[in-house]
This record gives C-alpha cells, structure tokens and sequence, in this order.
C-alpha cells in the first residue's frame, strides 16, 4: 500500500490512538481505510468512460466517560488528522453520556485471524477492461442478431478495484482486512410493437481468473431482455408466487434488517418478539459463515473488533439469533453477536431444494424483477411492483408487468412451499428461488 504520512499505515494508525490517549480519550477507536479502482463503460462499440479512483479515509471516535464523539475526514495529510481529532473529541464533551457507549469487552475481541483468501491481485490495464465491456456488449448483439431480432445495448460496464483497512482501538485491539472484486454488468433495450423493454445482467467474483467470459453476461442481458417482449397485464387474483434467486435475497433482506439490533432497540421490527420463535417451515436453515474462503462478506471480526463465530441464525425454521453490535447488545440488555456492520456470509439450507419450481407451482406468478419501496419492517406488511412471467399448467406461457403484489411478511415466511437448486453466488447470501403458496397479486 502506498505510504501515509511518511510512515506505514499500522504505524499511523498507532500514532493516532496515542494522540487521541493524551487528548483526554477514556477510550477510542481508529478506522483508517484506502481503496483504488477503475470503472469502464461503453455503449455502441465505443468507450463512453473511463473513471479511476483512489480513496483514504479516517473514522476516529473518541468516549469521555461513555460521552462519544466521532469526525471523519477524507483527507489523510497531518493538518487534516489533528482538526479531526479535536472535532471528535470537541464532540465527545457536548454529548450526554450513554450507558450503552463505549468498546467491547476485551475478551470478545478476536483473537483468531484465518486467511480468508479476500485479496487477490486482479492486475488488468484499462484497455483490457475496455475489451472486456465491449466483448460483453457485442456478446448482446451476436445473441439478438442469432435470435432475428434487433436489440441495443444502453451501456455495458467492467469495474475493478481493491481495498484495505484498519479497525485498531485503545483495548489493544489491532485488525487489518483486504479485499478485491470485479464485476460487470450489461444494460439492453429492445422494442416490439412500440413497446420497450429494458433488462440486464451481471457478475461479480474476487478473483478475476474465476470470472465467466464476458460476452456471456451480455448473452444473459439479451436473452432476459428479448424474453420481456410483448408483456402484458393479467386480472386480479390471488396465486401462489415464485420469486427468483435475485428477488428471494430481497424477502430475506427485509428479515435481516427487522433483526438488526437497532430496528430491534427502537421498537420498530416485525419480529421483535419473535426470538425463539417458529418463523419458517420447519424444514428451513440459515446458516451464517464467516469464514467461506472468498466469501463476499467474510470477516475475522467485525465493526467493533469483536470475534465472528458461525451459528444458524434459523434452525428448523426457529429464529435462532439477531444481529447485534456491542451498542445495540447493551440497549436490549443482551450479548453482542459479533454483527456490527451486519449479516456475514448466509447460506439457506432446507431439504426441500426442488429443481423445477416452475412445474411444483403450477399455475401462478414467476417474479424475476421488483420495483418500489412498499415494505414496512415496522408492521410486516408488504407490497411491491412486478414482472416477470405468467405459468399455467407448469409452464411459461407470456411476460407479464405491470403488477403488484402484497401480502404479510410472517405469512409469507410460513407459507413458504420450497426452495430451488439455481443458488445466486453473486452476493453474501447464498440461495435459490422461492415459492411462496399464495399472495395477492393486482393486475388489470
């Protein structure tokens, strides 16, 4: 990594814990972090950008008798550490104390650090990640062109970049993470009957020699996108509902951030009362793993320093844990779960894993996109724009858009029928599609 103020970055990070002591800090905590990457996209065979970046930043959060106090800056150069400093600590002596402030316990703090295998050195020029959006645009259009149709390709893109950082605090505690990625991803528009369907597609690994070609990615992107054509509306009903990889990880976004710690101390969760409760059918799992080798959320420790463990968050079907920080464990009176900065690796694991969901459903909505806003973690309650693809008789039969579907999250968690086999491995959770047995869906 590149030097820091004439010094290595561990040694900075030091300085900076010994001058925030001598300021009068009871504690405190340091997060210096540096990244760097590039981004391309092209549209029409041509480059339309190219944006390079390099990022350093400091967190430096200060606590006077449980009084907290946190500045950041973005400018890593000495005048710009020490204002930072005094900003935080000036903060720390106009805030009310909180009992809950304040570092983790020094025997929850990590002790073990495994190689992960977070960090690989994705060395590519931006020429070659030029070739590679416009390999992946003209994988789009050769697609199109195979199937006799005309379709355009709104932008194609490749970024590539890498990080480091440091979680160091005044209890000892001293943690380093890196980490890479790249991803691409492809935008195309098509047009049947003055109508225009847009869809997409997209990748991403930590190790660029595990990426699939290119011109796949922009194979997909036109395949959903032709396959949008000629959508309509259906009628009113009420049917079971199957959502894709894609869209299954947004119903089990909205249970993380109900368990979250701070939706749990405000009061403002669906399932704040459901700890040890059934949740899911009893065939259902999920398994929360830190340590997946190049895993898109491993951790040795998270936000506060504080040992990752793995655990089921739900075992057959039981809501098994929350997330929580040091801060927010304290507020409920609990145990932290080594969760700041949120959910690590999940993976579903049930036994009823089916390979053919579209059959198993019947008749009934396949959601493969969704759109708006309309979920309340605070009530459960859930409505949401969408498209995909109507099924009669155990197949496809016409796109559909123009949808709504609503229903109540817990209903929706019970009545969960399957899971399927096409796993997402594009993200920190890990699972197929899920079929739930009915809902709401409003149409024409």
């Amino acid at each position: 990594m590149r030097p820091l103020i004439h010094m290595s970055s561990t040694d900075f990070v030091e300085k900076v814990l010994t001058q925030l002591s001598k300021k009068g800090a009871t504690q405190a905590e340091v997060v210096y972090s540096e990244g760097s990457g590039v981004s391309v996209s092209c549209r029409n065979g041509e480059v339309d950008t190219i944006e390079n970046n390099q990022d350093r930043s400091l967190i430096v959060t200060v606590y006077k008798d449980q009084a907290k106090g946190s500045a950041s800056t973005a400018v890593v150069d000495q005048h710009s550490v020490d204002l930072t400093i005094e900003k935080a600590m000036a903060i720390a002596s106009l805030t009310e104390p909180d009992e809950a402030a304040g570092l983790a316990e020094k025997a929850l703090l990590a002790t073990e650090f495994k190689d992960l295998q977070t960090f690989y050195n994705n060395e590519k020029s931006a020429d070659e990640l030029v070739q590679m959006a416009l390999t992946a645009e003209q994988g789009a259009v050769d697609y199109a062109a195979q199937q006799g149709q005309a379709i355009n390709v709104d932008e194609s893109n490749v970024q590539l970049g890498d990080g480091y950082s440091i979680y160091a605090n005044s209890q000892g505690f001293f943690g380093e993470k890196k980490g890479s990625n790249v991803s691409a991803s492809v935008v195309c528009i098509a047009e049947q009957d003055d109508v225009m369907e847009r869809e997409y597609w997209w990748d991403a690994t930590r190790d660029i020699g595990l990426f699939p070609p290119p011109e796949n990615i922009g194979k997909i992107a036109a395949y959903r996108t032709l396959e949008r054509l000629g959508s309509r509306k259906v009628k009113s009903t009420k049917a079971p509902v199957l959502f894709d990889p894609s869209c299954a990880k947004s119903l089990m976004g909205h249970m993380l951030s109900a368990i979250s710690g701070s939706a749990l101390y405000q009061e403002s969760s669906f399932l704040k009362n459901d700890l040890h409760q059934q949740l899911f059918p009893t065939w259902f799992n999920l398994f929360e793993d830190p340590f997946i080798p190049s895993g898109f959320a491993s951790r040795n420790f998270d936000s506060n320093g504080v040992q990752t463990k793995q655990r089921h968050l739900i075992k057959d079907g039981v809501l098994n844990g929350f997330l929580l920080s040091v801060y927010s464990a304290r507020r409920l009176g609990l145990q932290t779960t080594g969760n700041a900065g949120g959910a690590h690796n999940l993976e579903v694991q049930t036994t009823t894993t089916d390979s053919a969901l579209i059959k198993t459903m019947n008749r009934g909505l396949y959601v493969t996109s969704l759109m708006g806003q309309g979920v309340n973690t605070v009530t459960g309650d859930y409505s949401r724009g969408a498209s995909g693809f109507w099924v009669e008789n155990g197949e496809i039969q016409f796109p559909v858009s123009e949808l709504t579907i609503a229903g109540q999250l817990k209903d929706m968690y019970k009545s969960l029928v399957a899971t399927g086999n096409d796993v997402d491995k594009r993200s920190k959770t890990l699972t197929g599609s899920w079929l739930i047995d009915e809902m709401t869906i409003a149409g024409d």
